[in-house]
């Protein structure tokens, strides 16, 4: 079957239910913390993902059922002996009568039952991977420390400038997910606060480090020639000097005063790769400063991390989802 039957096939991917799909993801030994609670979702993004991906015809919102049994009885009079039989047999004299009856039991209840269809987007994400699994295995990737390259769900190895590649090529979007063991460099770089007020977080990281005696090369022009070799010397000057001390509070003090975050970017640094790679959150003021200071830079340090997000050019990664290790 070539890539657009399966791309624009209108039949959806098979359903599972609860239990059948978290089985699916738990057999595979990099997809089973999908059904953990994640510490940051990006609800927008994968509910959008969850309709473009599995296509379902239709979302059940309620069903109802009523069940009916009813008690009826219906009794007769049936005359017999001699005279005029022209009223109801109650109302006669002197007319031997015999009762007959029909009786029915139909005792009546009704009982409404309504369900209300439940769904998160940690369902729908677990969804959009199922169907990811079972019709474009080659497009989800997994990073991790101790492989030098990519590894896709179809068994192939890969390089960061090949799984790059395969955006140029007509099909969906690759899946990444990475996963991070303690003492990885989570950079901030910048972020919009809910009012639209953008903020380089980077800009008072660089100087608080300054303070403290830290030499960090000037980040250089696109156009000089030796561009790429000064990116990486401006890279390699942070990750060393890294503090996730000075990270958490260089966030804190950026979105202050009860501001939320809208979106914020980091840098996050993987031995596979020589500049670090560039992850974007959009947790659109729902998640509060803690996620993306303490918890993400700080304890992610300490403890791991785990990431599933989107791949772009650049080695960029919207991230749909972030877990703790």
């Amino acid at each position: 079957m070539v890539w657009w039957d399966r791309f624009w096939r209108k039949t959806p991917p098979k359903t599972l239910d609860a239990w059948s799909k978290r089985g699916e993801l738990q057999v595979h030994g990099n997809l089973w913390w999908l059904t953990e609670v994640p510490m940051f979702i990006d609800e927008r993004s994968v509910d959008r993902l969850f309709g473009a991906i599995v296509q379902p015809e239709y979302i059940l919102l309620h069903s109802s059922e009523t069940a009916q049994k009813g008690h009826t009885e219906a009794r007769g009079d049936e005359a017999e002996g001699s005279g005029e039989v022209s009223l109801p047999a109650f109302f006669k004299l002197g007319t031997k009568a015999k009762i007959t009856g029909n009786i029915t039991d139909a005792t009546s209840h009704t009982a409404q039952i309504t369900k209300q269809f439940v769904y998160s987007s940690e369902q729908r994400l677990q969804d959009v991977v199922v169907a990811y699994k079972e019709m474009y295995p080659e497009r989800v990737l997994f990073s991790k420390a101790a492989q030098p390259t990519l590894t896709s769900l179809a068994g192939t190895s890969m390089d960061w400038m090949k799984a790059e590649a395969l955006l140029d090529e007509p099909g969906v979007r690759p899946l990444l997910f990475i996963d991070l063991e303690p003492r990885v460099e989570i950079l901030p770089m910048a972020g919009e606060t809910g009012d639209g007020k953008t903020i380089l977080i980077f800009e008072s990281m660089i100087e608080r480090l300054k303070k403290d005696g830290i030499a960090i090369p000037d980040f250089p022009d696109d156009r000089a020639a030796d561009a790429e070799v000064q990116k990486e010397c401006y890279w390699d000057a942070l990750v060393r000097s890294y503090s996730n001390r000075v990270a958490l509070e260089s966030i804190e003090n950026a979105f202050k005063n009860g501001q939320r975050i809208d979106w914020i970017d980091y840098r996050l640094k993987l031995a596979t790769r020589a500049i670090p790679v560039h992850l974007h959150f959009a947790p659109a003021g729902r998640f509060p400063t803690g996620v993306f200071a303490y918890n993400l830079v700080r304890r992610g340090y300490k403890v791991g991390l785990r990431i599933v997000g989107q791949l772009k050019k650049g080695c960029d990664i919207n991230v749909l989802a972030l877990y703790e290790r």
